[in-house]
């Protein structure tokens, strides 16, 4: 029984959404909070690539990746298809400024669909080098300059080198709040990383 509040309404845009990131890692983790009634009642996954899947080509294939690297695999059971409808996408050439315009048309749609403006969360999982490029082109939408709404997460690696990384905290911070940007890591979450802050924070010989 759901005893916790769920967040509100959203809409997720996965740039590399045809990739083994989001297979491996992002959809499963986004299937399990839905398993466990943590996604919000309305809301839309929208992976963004240059691969030619249409949706139900695509939902196959992030099945495929469920239940291959989910650990909730045997939990399919008719829940995947309540999940899938949410999942769409949107084949795109990143480079194309022209095609950024589709953004915003879809989140006019789900607008409308949802009954009210949704969180927009646009996620990075695309090489280093590819991500000053979508984030200047994102910067300029109407919808960017909503900063209580608007999310831009950046999957690791940030940058490939110290100077690329500043370079890319300016270029972000002139377009999007400090608060608006998440980077990310998941290998944060890792059980060598996390032995690591606890040998820190337990050890009464290392902690002071």
């Amino acid at each position: 029984m759901q005893n916790h509040k769920r967040p509100p309404s959203s809409l997720i845009f996965i740039f590399g959404g045809s990739g083994d990131l989001n297979l491996r890692k992002l959809t499963p983790a986004l299937y399990n909070l839905f398993l466990d009634d943590w996604m919000p009642e309305q809301f839309g996954i929208v992976g963004i690539g240059r691969t030619g899947y249409t949706d139900d080509k695509y939902r196959k294939h992030l099945l495929d990746g469920i239940k291959k690297f989910s650990r909730r695999k045997g939990e399919e059971n008719g829940n995947w298809q309540d999940f899938a409808k949410h999942v769409s996408y949107l084949q795109m050439d990143a480079e194309d400024e022209a095609a950024y315009q589709q953004i915003s048309a879809i989140v006019k749609k789900k607008e409308a669909a949802f009954g009210e403006h949704p969180n927009v969360i646009f996620y990075l999982a695309v090489a280093p080098q590819l991500v000053p490029d979508i984030a200047a082109k994102l910067g300029p939408l109407n919808i960017c300059a909503d900063t209580k709404c608007t999310r831009i997460v950046i999957e690791k690696p940030f940058g490939h080198d110290l100077q690329s990384a500043r370079e890319l905290n300016h270029l972000l911070s002139t377009m999007f709040d400090e608060d608006q940007i998440f980077r990310i890591d998941h290998y944060l979450g890792k059980e060598t990383v996390q032995n690591i802050l606890a040998l820190r924070f337990a050890n009464a010989l290392f902690e002071p």
